[in-house]
């Protein structure tokens, strides 16, 4: 088997000039500072680099994560990130290099280990199919093409409604002050306890801002002074994500955010980024998923259906592996 070397990284350039040319769309989630937020959260993340020779091979940034067992897993948030150029004997020396130093940093209460890579893995290094913790599939749009070629690539309902709330008076700016974070968290506390969703901490939110820095912006709809609209972009690489969005109910009429994801669309297209990433449909064929409303949304907006290679598992301690899934089962998760 080839041979692997397997150590830390501080190298942060030299990471994210990595996962910028092995992934597409490119993945924020992996990046060198998504890492440094997850730092500033209170998460004890290890970064991981494969090398064959001098070759770097692969990047894993890992994140513990609590369950409400008392017990831990760790996460390779869309990750690890191989190099899509190996052939399949390298890339099983890849992951077999990986685990070996995983399982000597991990702590006795890890009950396994969760990974989403931008490869799928051989199917014979000791990885179950497992529920991933990020969309398994998105929607993504041509930042090459001009402006009018997008809006006519709309469903023609779309365009429709960025013009309507265009004339209600409906402006879209960005922003990351600390006025900018408090909207945003109102407008996400409204939707969420309107849609009945689940939402993270308000210092979540701000730790994110401060951060990512300059790769984040949050994007606020306004009528008149009102904030009725909001969406955080992150930026990395050649891709814009829309991330998370809120909207307040009361002003459903104006429409606002269809104009606001089209001025996000444009700000992307003027900082030089090719993919917008819409961040997550629901799967195809489940007209009865919690995300399908989003999902037409979405739709309307054109692009393209983007799969990934799925989620799977690494399991330390199967005992506590079963309990684990019969838990989020119980919890409808």
């Amino acid at each position: 088997m080839t041979s692997c070397e397997v150590r830390e990284v501080t190298d942060a350039r030299g990471w994210d000039d990595f996962v910028r040319h092995a992934t597409s769309p490119n993945e924020f989630l992996h990046s060198w500072q998504w890492g440094e937020f997850q730092r500033a959260a209170g998460k004890m993340i290890l970064r991981l680099e494969v090398l064959m020779g001098s070759r770097r091979c692969a990047v894993a940034l890992l994140v513990p994560h609590t369950t409400r067992l008392g017990k831990s897993f760790i996460l390779a948030p869309r990750g690890p990130i191989i190099d899509p150029k190996l052939d399949e004997d390298e890339r099983e020396a890849v992951w077999h290099a990986l685990f070996e130093t995983i399982e000597k940093n991990r702590t006795a209460d890890t009950i396994f280990l969760k990974v989403e890579p931008n490869v799928a893995p051989p199917g014979d290094v000791g990885l179950v199919e497992g529920t991933g913790m990020h969309p398994e599939q998105t929607l993504l749009l041509n930042l090459q093409k001009t402006e009018e070629e997008l809006l006519s690539s709309m469903h023609h309902k779309t365009r429709y409604n960025i013009r309507l709330s265009e004339r209600h008076g409906v402006t879209v700016g960005f922003g990351t002050s600390n006025e900018d974070v408090t909207e945003f968290i109102a407008l996400m506390r409204e939707t969420a306890k309107r849609q009945k969703i689940g939402v993270w901490p308000d210092q979540y939110y701000r730790t994110m801002v401060s951060s990512l820095g300059d790769s984040i912006t949050i994007a606020l709809a306004r009528l008149h002074t009102k904030p009725i609209a909001a969406a955080i972009l992150i930026r990395f690489g050649s891709t814009m994500t829309y991330l998370h969005g809120a909207s307040a109910g009361a002003f459903h009429e104006h429409m606002a955010p269809h104009l606001l994801q089209w001025e996000s669309i444009c700000r992307a297209k003027e900082q030089g980024c090719s993919v917008y990433d819409f961040y997550g449909i629901a799967p195809e064929h489940e007209e009865e998923h919690k995300w399908s409303g989003i999902t037409r949304f979405k739709m309307g907006f054109g692009g393209q259906v983007h799969k990934y290679a799925g989620a799977f598992n690494l399991v330390y301690q199967r005992g506590w592996y079963l309990a684990y899934r019969i838990a989020k089962r119980a919890a409808g998760r």
